[in-house]
């Protein structure tokens, strides 16, 4: 079973899937991202049996000193396209057999999905909008995947990996 700690979240992922930390890539840190100034990288990567791959971005706003974010949706989505185009760079010239590995499994999917998993403090007052952000992803990222996904550990809406 595939296990990620993410930002301090447990993902679990079924047995049959495949899933990384996109984000600790040595290709990703040593090569990609120096690319250009500004490329970012989303979180995780994961992949179904059905070939269907998940480009998943957490963010925890539990924690007492969290900043506001400000541009949260164009943040996620620069993160996901950049992500995107490092597909066929790392199949070509991962170094790790595991990062050029997934690379090839998630350019031979057939459907893209984006999730982004965002937790939320126990107060009156919301620091985000799910409900904006999840409108606003799908705006920015129609062609990817124009029905992007918000879950949390309390509202996974259907997604087949557990959060604890």
């Amino acid at each position: 079973m595939p296990v990620l700690n993410i930002d301090g979240l447990t993902f679990s992922f079924p047995d049959d899937w495949k899933a990384q930390k996109y984000d600790e890539w040595l290709f990703y840190r040593t090569k990609f991202s120096k690319q250009r100034n500004g490329i970012k990288g989303v979180d995780a990567l994961a992949i179904n049996p059905e070939k269907c791959a998940f480009f998943i971005e957490v963010k925890d706003y539990r924690h007492p000193d969290t900043k506001k974010p400000s541009g949260l949706p164009e943040a996620i989505s620069n993160k996901v396209l950049d992500t995107l185009a490092a597909m066929i760079p790392a199949k070509l010239h991962a170094t790790d057999l595991n990062e050029k590995d997934l690379a090839t499994a998630v350019l031979k999917c057939t459907s893209i999905r984006v999730v982004a998993h965002i937790e939320l403090p126990n107060s009156h007052i919301p620091v985000v909008d799910l409900a904006d952000v999840k409108m606003k992803l799908g705006q920015l990222l129609r062609a990817v995947d124009p029905h992007p996904k918000v879950v949390s550990m309390r509202k996974m809406h259907n997604m087949e990996w557990t959060v604890t």
